[in-house]
């Protein structure tokens, strides 16, 4: 089988482990880690969109003109996502995330975006051990150089080449494009018919465009994909909802500005069905995100996909190993509460649902660092929370 370095950095007493040794192309191999101490482990799992991403309300004109010198930029501008939302990410983010991989700690993008968005903002993104997409269904890592054609990468995404963008302060060695391998042994799991079944892969090609890949092969429509998940979101489809499937293998989305009018006035009835879990098969799970909601296998979601990749990063022969004990992530919304509260603390730059306000107001691990009359809000918040991870650990 074979192994691609990553990236492993022996450092110290109480970061004495390898905490990203390689990626399996598809096997049930871990990714293996050693410590002289467990209680210095820590994994940082971090949301994307209203955590490190942000959508200031004035972007048009803080938007710098295209002549601006790139390293004097502090903020960086990703490409519009398919529904047309452009976010920007601080270069002190991306440093700050950095920093935390070099203190030894994985960090992990968890998001619920469809994997075709993913693969067009890697290059604005921050490095990580692992990307995960499509509320946890998918799961990429990292390959630091082009793969010659010599090797058949179980896993490879074909055609994927990432050319990092620069940003104020970037080291020299993260200039180097890369390209991502999926967890095999993961999507293995989610393929099966009880979850999300296999018709809804495709492979990829780049290509310049609304969400910069087309497939090679053409996406098979939800009526012809079988697996549990398709059979529930036929069943939406009868009923009038309009499901947002494209980019998705793994899940779908409802979201009410998509809906006809009555359903769209009825919406708020429908998420707290949803919430209450009426009518959902037993094999599904879902979570609700601005206006949304998103559907996927029960063995799906952030949560799992996170204790997961845990011991992924540091073995699971440690019985005592947790995402209350080992974990730490940082979020903003109902789709990551389930995260937020397995994992040992929880960072919360910004907050857009009154279910998570009123869930760190009663939860002490739960930290809220956006403040509104000091001014520290969105890409601030953001380095707020990241500077008190790497301050306490």
């Amino acid at each position: 089988m074979l192994l691609f370095l990553l990236w492993a950095n022996l450092l110290g007493h109480c970061a004495g482990f390898i905490p990203f040794l390689a990626a399996t192309t598809a096997s049930s191999e871990h990714i293996m880690a050693t410590s002289s101490s467990s209680s210095c482990k820590m994994a940082v799992f971090s949301d994307v969109d209203g955590t490190l991403v942000h959508y200031p309300k004035n972007l048009a004109a803080a938007e710098p003109e295209g002549n601006a010198d790139t390293e004097s930029i502090d903020l960086l501008y990703l490409p519009p996502s398919k529904t047309g939302q452009r976010g920007v990410i601080s270069s002190k983010t991306l440093r700050l995330c950095q920093k935390l991989r070099h203190r030894g700690m994985p960090f992990v993008l968890v998001s619920g975006m469809r994997s075709t968005t993913l693969f067009q903002r890697l290059p604005y993104l921050p490095r990580a051990d692992a990307y995960v997409s499509e509320s946890g269904g998918r799961i990429f890592y990292p390959v630091d150089s082009p793969l010659d054609d010599e090797h058949q990468i179980d896993g490879l995404v074909d055609g994927l080449l990432v050319n990092p963008e620069p940003y104020t302060g970037c080291p020299s060695s993260h200039h180097n494009p890369f390209t991502l391998v999926e967890d095999m042994e993961w999507r293995n799991q989610i393929s099966n018919l009880q979850c999300a079944g296999s018709d809804g892969y495709s492979t990829l090609a780049p290509r310049a465009g609304s969400d910069g890949f087309s497939t090679l092969t053409p996406p098979t429509p939800i009526e012809h994909r079988r697996g549990t998940l398709w059979e529930h979101a036929k069943t939406l489809q009868k009923q009038g909802f309009f499901l947002d499937s494209s980019g998705y293998a793994t899940a779908f989305r409802i979201n009410r500005k998509h809906q006809e009018d009555d359903l769209a006035l009825n919406f708020d009835n429908f998420l707290q069905k949803c919430k209450d879990r009426e009518g959902i098969p037993d094999e599904l799970g879902c979570s609700t995100n601005l206006g949304c909601v998103d559907f996927y296998p029960i063995m799906s979601g952030k949560r799992n996909v996170c204790d997961y990749l845990l011991r992924k990063f540091f073995g699971d022969h440690d019985e005592a190993m947790s995402l209350k004990s080992h974990a730490l992530c940082l979020c903003d919304d109902d789709n990551d509460v389930e995260m937020a509260l397995a994992c040992r603390k929880a960072y919360i730059p910004s907050i857009t649902s009154e279910s998570m306000q009123k869930l760190a107001s009663e939860n002490r691990d739960m930290i809220v660092t956006e403040n509104v009359e000091e001014g520290k809000v969105e890409s601030l918040a953001t380095e707020a929370a990241l500077e008190m991870i790497l301050c306490d650990n």
